[in-house]
């Protein structure tokens, strides 16, 4: 038996961006869930960015 019912929409592809971070929020190393603030081009501002990331650092690219 299929997991997805044979008329199922696909799924959109993710989002994707990449920028500096400049400050971890939070990030819980056991699951990995994290919240961001990189510096991504084209912004005047810092965004916020939810997710998951097995490691995360100020001053990485990501």
């Amino acid at each position: 038996m299929s997991a997805c019912p044979p008329n199922a929409a696909p799924r959109p592809e993710p989002d994707r961006l990449a920028g500096l971070v400049e400050r971890v929020t939070f990030h819980n190393a056991d699951s990995g869930f994290c919240v961001l603030r990189p510096k991504v081009k084209g912004e005047c501002e810092l965004i916020t960015l939810v997710g998951h990331t097995p490691t995360a650092a100020p001053g990485e690219y990501a």
